[in-house]
């Protein structure tokens, strides 16, 4: 077994890990959601006149689970309308809820509807003013509770995401320490319908390569001579070609050739 088929073997379990782990950090953050939306909702139990108004809970976690719609079925329409929206903000520098900031639409529409929606609006703003403090206190309370073991999890995740990097990046080195001693020595040869392309100035690139190999390089090391064989012409070689340029070949026989 090779080096790169070990280390293949090893994604593929780290990825097994990373899916668990990112079920544990999903879990944890929607049973916080749902937590903070009992908190929420249990406030406007009873405050509504019209018996088909709610407040909506979150569909995912992030930013979205700190807003909540109030929201009402509207007649001839699939979906439910939203009447205000609800949203927690803190500053940029704190990690707690300082502030209730609330969001609606206005409209010259007087139907019964939309009339409705202002004084089940104010039903919200009286239970902010009522609680607004006290609803800020005990959001803010569930987050400090369950913030260590998110935390938790997520570097756990973060750690694996890294592991697997890391090993994606070994194999890349790999096949382009593979690419880099073909170049140098019996020369990279390309495959129908995947060619290599350079540059071999500022203003000058050659396309269609079916082949390349380095014949020498300067006592720098920075450029080199190299024999190129593009389309059905012969080879030829070019000279005192910047390595910098050249190396754009070895990305693309890893890519066309080696990972094909």
């Amino acid at each position: 077994m090779t080096k790169i088929e070990i280390i293949t073997q090893l994604i593929a379990a780290k990825e097994t890990e990373k899916e668990t782990a990112a079920a544990i950090v999903a879990e944890l953050e929607q049973s916080r959601t749902d937590t903070l939306y009992d908190v929420v909702d249990g406030y406007f139990s009873g405050a509504f006149t019209l018996d088909d108004v709610y407040i909506k809970k979150p569909s995912s976690a992030g930013y979205s689970s700190s807003s909540y719609e109030v929201k009402r079925p509207q007649k001839d329409s699939s979906y439910d309308k939203e009447l205000m929206t609800i949203r927690f903000n803190k500053s940029w520098n704190s990690s707690e809820y300082e502030k209730i900031e609330t969001s609606m639409y206005s409209t010259s529409d007087n139907s019964q509807f939309e009339l409705e929606r202002i004084f089940t609006n104010g039903e919200v703003a009286k239970v902010l003013l009522d609680h607004g403090d006290d609803i800020i206190a005990e959001v803010n309370a569930v987050n400090e509770l369950d913030s260590k073991e998110i935390n938790d999890a997520r570097t756990a995740l973060y750690k694996i995401e890294n592991d697997i990097s890391s090993l994606k990046s070994e194999i890349n080195d790999i096949q382009i320490n593979q690419a880099e001693t073909k170049l140098s020595g019996e020369g990279l040869v390309f495959g129908e319908g995947q060619k290599g392309a350079m540059d071999l100035r500022w203003d000058w690139t050659i396309r269609g390569i079916n082949s390349a190999k380095i014949l020498s390089k300067t006592a720098s090391g920075k450029s080199c001579n190299i024999e190129i064989q593009a389309y059905d012409n012969e080879p030829q070689v070019y000279e005192k070609v910047r390595m910098s340029n050249v190396e754009a070949l070895l990305w693309q026989y890893r890519d066309n050739v080696i990972n094909v």
